[in-house]
């Protein structure tokens, strides 16, 4: 990573700087090669769960099943695109699924351990607080993994040993992810299904109801375009982490003052 050419100062930051910084990169930023992303995959898993629902008459808790199997390696895309457009003026859609499929054997295998971890977790303890504690240790595994190239038990444990200290707060970022999906979820519900077809068109909810049947297209399009702003939010506690952690902030400073005085040198010299 160039730290030297990042698109945003890095600097030690709050949770809700973080939420709101990742929304404003997304916007701003990140916007047209998300949008490109998302029309390659997201879309299409959209569908394929739409049709799970409405065409091969999948029961709701399958279909939301099926959406989380598709929804969580594909974080991997946006884990990537907001790695190289955070140094990076462009990057090619070529070069982020290059860099996605090749990693995609260790990825996989990662999030189905950390996951096993994760589930084993909540058999044993029958609580809440356990298996959140756990998340939040491998929270940064698609970070390890993907950007780190570290595979699937070096992964978990560099991103254990990043929140060793704060596992509080590694949990914490992990509900806040989790209250912000569910807002995209309500709000696609709220804005398609009440909004549009049924007091715009009057046509009823031709494709569920989340509160009468369990889910809806709506709410599943909205727990997809979740993903990148999931993604994009924990790729930017992670350069907080790495900040707090490995000083990138005073890296920065010092790789200025280098090209000051190296500037002032060949000025002098000239």
């Amino acid at each position: 990573m160039n730290l030297d050419h990042a698109r945003i100062v890095l600097r030690p930051r709050s949770s809700s700087e973080i939420l709101d910084l990742a929304l404003r990169f997304m916007s701003e930023t990140a916007g047209k090669r998300y949008l490109h992303i998302g029309l390659l995959t997201l879309l299409p898993a959209w569908g394929l769960c739409v049709y799970a629902r409405f065409g091969l008459h999948w029961e709701w808790p399958a279909v939301w099943l099926l959406a989380l199997a598709f929804v969580t390696p594909l974080q991997g895309l946006y884990t990537i695109a907001v790695g190289k457009l955070m140094f990076a003026e462009e990057v090619r859609l070529r070069e982020i699924f290059g860099q996605y499929l090749r990693r995609l054997p260790t990825y996989l295998a990662t999030l189905v351990l950390t996951r096993l971890m994760i589930g084993v977790m909540s058999l044993l303890f029958f609580v809440l607080i356990p298996p959140f504690w756990m998340w939040g240790r491998v929270n940064y595994v698609h970070e390890a993994v993907l950007l780190e190239q570290a595979g699937p038990v070096d992964a978990i444990g560099r991103a254990s040993r990043m929140v060793v200290r704060n596992s509080m707060g590694a949990v914490g970022l992990v509900l806040l992810l989790l209250v912000s999906a569910t807002g995209f979820v309500l709000i696609a519900e709220l804005l398609i299904n009440d909004g549009l077809f049924e007091f715009v068109l009057q046509v009823g909810k031709p494709f569920g109801s989340l509160l009468d049947e369990g889910g809806s297209a709506a709410a599943l399009l909205g727990a997809f375009l979740a993903v990148p702003y999931w993604a994009t939010a924990r790729f930017l506690a992670y350069v907080d982490l790495r900040t707090r952690r490995d000083g990138w902030d005073v890296q920065l400073r010092f790789m200025a003052i280098q090209a000051k005085q190296q500037a002032e040198g060949v000025e002098v010299a000239a």
